[in-house]
């Protein structure tokens, strides 16, 4: 498969990935709706690399994020859910593929 990206439909395989996002800004993970910041991170990574991330609306996907974001500093997989360490990576990985990293205080996260 290394070198094979040109043996790929890139552009229905981006319009597919952010067919999934929902209007709160999550992303559906599989058929039965089923949503958190893994989800997120894994149509942000594809949409990233693949050079289309802008098919996305990028403030909701966002906004999705940051209110995961718990008084502890860390991260749920969704609004009111328990810090993870999982979900911490892969929040910060979206909010930074977004470029919106800078609105974590890094400090109270650390």
């Amino acid at each position: 498969m290394l070198d094979s990206v040109d043996k790929i439909d890139t552009n229905r395989l981006a319009h597919y990935v952010a067919s999934l996002q929902n209007t709160d800004g999550s992303f559906k993970g599989d058929y039965s709706g089923e949503v958190d910041t893994r989800f997120s991170y894994c149509a942000a990574s594809t949409l990233h690399l693949l050079g289309r991330i802008d098919l996305i609306d990028r403030v909701k996907a966002r906004d999705f994020v940051l209110r995961c974001w718990n008084s502890d500093g860390g991260f749920g997989g969704m609004p009111g859910a328990e810090s993870h360490a999982a979900y911490v990576f892969t929040s910060v990985g979206t909010l930074k593929i977004l470029s919106d990293l800078n609105l974590v205080n890094i400090a109270m996260l650390g």
